[in-house]
C-alpha cells in the first residue's frame, strides 16, 4: 500500500495504525503539497453493505462540520474496491496515549482540553450530529496544544431513531465510555456524549478510568448501577467544584445532565475561577439523581414551618368549617363584582373603535396598543424574512372600525428557520455534495471551464456562507470542469507502468476514471496493457480514460544473434549492443575488441522491439526483433 496513489492525487507514505475496521495511513496531497490523513474500509469488509453504509456515513457526518476542534473532511472516494476517506493531518498524538504517557493532568491542563472538547461537540450538536463514541482515544491533541475530535464512524443525526444496539446485538460505542442509556439500548441524544466527555474529563483528573471490570459486560454494568468515586477522592489535588462538573456530567439519568456541551463548558470554566455556588456543591455531590435546583429552599428553613403547621392543627386553630365560610363568602363577593362589572359594561359606551395599524411592531408593542382601543390579541406565527416576534400580518387594515372587546387575529414572524449554508466554495463536487445532503439541502448544479480552479472543485454558489436557507430558497453551485479541452492526439500508454505513465497522463491533462487489471502475455506484469482510447487517436485533454494493467505472465523470451564486423583499422574499438523490448531498454553487451575481430553475440528478448549497434557510442547497425 506504500506509494500508492488514489484518485491521481493522495499518495500513501506510512502507516498510522489501525482499527477493527480500518486502517489509517499519513498520505501527501499531491496537488496541494500538504500532508493528509487517508483512512481505508478493511478489504474484507468492502462487500460488506453495512460496513460500508457505516464508513460513508462517517464522512457525510463531519463533512456538514467546520470547526478548529474537529478533524476535517478534505475527501472520500472508491478505487480498486477500496473506500477511502481523506482527512485532515494532525501532527501530534492521541488524548490517550498523552494521558498514559504522563498519568493524571494537572486541572488547569484537564479543564483546557475539556472546554476545546466541549466546544467541538457543541458544534455537532448544533449540526444536528451525535457521536456516539467519544473516548480519549479519538481525541488529537497537536503539537501546538488544540484537541481535535475525531472518528465519527458510528455517529448518527439527531432526526433518526438512534437506539444503540446494532443488527447483530453488539453495544455501539466504547465501553469504558460508554453511557448507561447506550447500555441499555434506549434512544440516544446530545446528552449521551455529555457522560462520554465527563468520562473523558475522569480520566485526565485521575490517571484511571471511573469503571473497571474483568469482562466488557461487568464494565458496561456498572455504567448503569455502579457507584462513581469522585475525582476528588482519588486525586486529592482536584477540587471540589471540579469534582462536581465531572458528576453531574456523568449522572445516570440523562435529564439531570447538563443541557448542552456549551453549559458543561461555561460550568467547567466557572469551577476552575472559583465561581461556582459554594452551597450548590454539596448537595449535588452526595444527593441523589435528580438535578439540583437552586430555588430549593433549604430543609433546616422548611422544617420550623411545618412544626408550627402541625401545631396549630393540632390545638384546632384552623378549624375546618369556620375556613369553609370564609372560602364561600369570597366567592360570592367575586360573582356579585363580576355581575357588576358586566351590567356596568353593557350599559356603557360601546362605541366601535378604530382598528391601529400593528404591523411592523413587536408583539409586546402591537397588544399594548390594542389594549389601548380595549381590544385583544389571538396570535398566530410563520416563517418570514422579517426578524423574529414582529407583527407581519393583522385581521383588519388600519382604520377600519372594530366593536370594543373584540379578539383581532395578528401574525407573528417567527424568523427564518432551516439550517445554515455552509461555505462550499475551493472543495470538491463530492464533499459539496455530501454536505448539502446532511443539512437537507438541495442545489442546482452546473459545470464551467476554468483555467485557474481545478477539475471538480466548487467555484460559486448561492447564497452565501451563513444563510438561512429555507424551502423557497433557489441554492446553485457552480463546479469547474477545469481547463478548457485542447484537441490533441491520444499517447500511448501501453508498455508503461503507472508511474511511468503519470507525467503522460498529467501532460495531456487525461482524467482516468478506472484502472483494471488483467492476464496478458504480450505485456510483463505491472505494465500498461490497454486504453480505452486508442494510441493516436484524436481527442481532447480532459478526455475519460480506463486503463488496463498486466497481470502477467507477459510474453516468453526469445533469442537473438547479434553479428558484426570490427573494423580492421590498427585501433581497438568498444562495441555495444543495445535492444528495446516489452521490458523496456537496456544494455545486453558491452566489450572491447581488437581491430578485425568478429562480434557474434546471441541474447534473450521479449514480445517485438529493436536492437541498435554502436561502436564508439555510434550506431553502426539497426535491426528490429520480431
Amino acid at each position: 500500500m506504500i506509494g500508492k496513489i488514489f484518485n491521481n492525487r493522495y499518495k500513501i507514505i506510512e502507516k498510522l495504525g489501525s482499527g477493527g475496521t480500518s486502517i489509517v495511513y499519513r498520505g501527501q496531497d499531491l496537488l496541494l503539497n500538504r500532508m493528509v490523513t487517508v483512512k481505508i474500509l478493511r478489504e474484507e469488509y468492502a462487500s460488506n453493505a453495512d460496513f460500508v453504509r457505516r464508513f460513508r456515513h462517517e464522512a457525510q457526518a463531519v463533512a456538514s462540520l467546520s470547526h478548529s476542534n474537529i478533524v476535517a473532511v478534505y475527501d472520500v472516494g472508491f478505487e480498486e474496491n477500496m473506500h477511502y476517506i481523506v482527512m485532515e493531518f494532525v501532527e501530534g498524538e492521541s488524548l490517550k496515549d498523552y494521558i498514559r504517557r504522563k498519568g493524571s493532568l494537572p486541572v488547569g491542563e484537564a479543564c483546557n482540553i475539556i472546554t476545546q472538547i466541549l466546544a467541538g461537540v457543541q458544534h455537532a450538536h448544533e449540526h444536528g450530529i451525535i457521536h456516539r463514541d467519544l473516548k480519549s482515544h479519538n481525541i488529537l491533541l497537536s503539537k501546538d496544544g488544540r484537541a481535535k475530535v475525531t472518528d465519527f464512524g458510528i455517529a448518527v443525526g439527531m432526526s433518526d431513531v438512534t437506539l444503540t444496539y446494532n443488527t447483530s446485538s453488539r453495544i455501539m460505542g466504547s465501553v469504558h465510555y460508554i453511557s448507561p442509556e447506550q447500555v441499555q439500548g434506549q434512544p440516544v441524544t446530545e446528552k449521551s456524549d455529555i457522560y462520554s466527555v465527563g468520562v473523558i474529563f475522569y480520566e485526565m483528573l485521575t490517571g484511571r478510568l471511573p469503571f473497571l471490570g474483568e469482562t466488557p459486560i461487568s464494565i458496561a454494568m456498572q455504567h448503569v448501577q455502579g457507584e462513581l468515586i469522585l475525582p476528588h477522592q482519588v486525586n486529592p489535588k482536584v477540587p471540589l467544584g471540579i469534582s462536581y462538573v465531572v458528576m453531574r456530567s456523568m449522572r445516570k439519568n440523562p435529564e439531570a445532565r447538563y443541557d448542552s456541551a456549551e453549559d458543561m463548558a461555561k460550568a467547567v470554566r466557572a469551577a476552575y475561577s472559583g465561581e461556582t455556588a459554594a452551597e450548590e456543591e454539596p448537595a449535588a455531590l452526595f444527593g441523589d439523581d435528580e438535578p439540583v435546583k437552586k430555588s430549593a429552599a433549604p430543609k433546616r428553613q422548611q422544617e420550623p414551618a411545618k412544626k408550627k403547621r402541625q401545631s396549630l392543627l393540632a390545638r384546632g386553630k384552623l378549624n375546618k368549617t369556620r375556613l369553609a365560610l370564609l372560602i364561600g363568602g369570597a366567592v360570592l363577593v367575586i360573582a356579585l363584582i363580576a355581575v357588576g362589572i358586566r351590567f356596568l359594561t353593557i350599559m356603557g359606551d360601546n362605541d366601535p373603535v378604530p382598528m391601529p395599524q400593528l404591523v411592523g411592531l413587536s408583539l409586546s408593542d402591537a397588544e399594548a396598543r390594542l389594549a389601548e382601543y380595549e381590544l385583544t390579541a389571538d396570535v398566530s406565527y410563520a416563517d418570514s424574512t422579517e426578524d423574529s416576534g414582529i407583527v407581519i400580518d393583522q385581521e383588519f387594515d388600519e382604520g377600519t372600525e372594530v366593536e370594543r372587546g373584540s379578539v383581532v387575529a395578528i401574525t407573528v414572524s417567527s424568523g427564518v428557520n432551516g439550517p445554515e449554508m455552509p461555505a462550499l466554495i475551493g472543495i470538491t463536487r463530492r464533499v459539496a455534495e455530501l454536505t448539502l445532503a446532511n443539512k437537507g439541502i438541495t442545489a442546482t448544479i452546473t459545470e464551467e471551464y476554468d483555467d485557474e480552479i481545478p477539475l471538480n472543485e466548487v467555484i460559486y454558489q448561492y447564497p452565501e456562507e451563513g444563510t438561512i436557507v429555507t424551502d423557497s430558497t433557489k441554492v446553485e453551485l457552480i463546479i469547474s470542469l477545469g481547463p478548457e479541452p485542447e484537441d490533441v492526439f491520444m499517447p500511448d500508454l501501453r508498455g508503461k507502468t503507472l508511474s511511468e505513465a503519470r507525467p503522460i497522463i498529467e501532460q495531456y491533462q487525461l482524467n482516468v476514471v478506472e484502472t483494471k487489471y488483467a492476464p496478458s502475455d504480450e505485456f510483463p506484469k505491472g505494465q500498461i496493457c490497454e486504453q480505452s482510447i486508442q494510441p493516436n487517436a484524436p481527442t481532447q485533454t480532459g478526455v475519460e480514460v480506463t486503463i488496463t494493467v498486466s497481470e502477467g505472465p507477459g510474453p516468453q523470451a526469445k533469442t537473438y544473434t547479434a553479428f558484426y564486423m570490427v573494423p580492421n583499422d590498427g585501433e581497438t574499438h568498444q562495441v555495444v549492443v543495445e535492444i528495446a523490448d516489452s521490458k523496456g531498454s537496456r544494455e545486453v553487451y558491452n566489450a572491447t575488441h581488437e581491430p578485425g575481430t568478429f562480434v557474434d553475440y546471441t541474447f534473450e528478448y521479449y514480445g517485438s522491439g529493436q536492437m541498435n549497434i554502436l561502436l564508439d557510442g555510434l550506431v553502426v547497425d539497426n535491426e528490429d526483433l520480431d
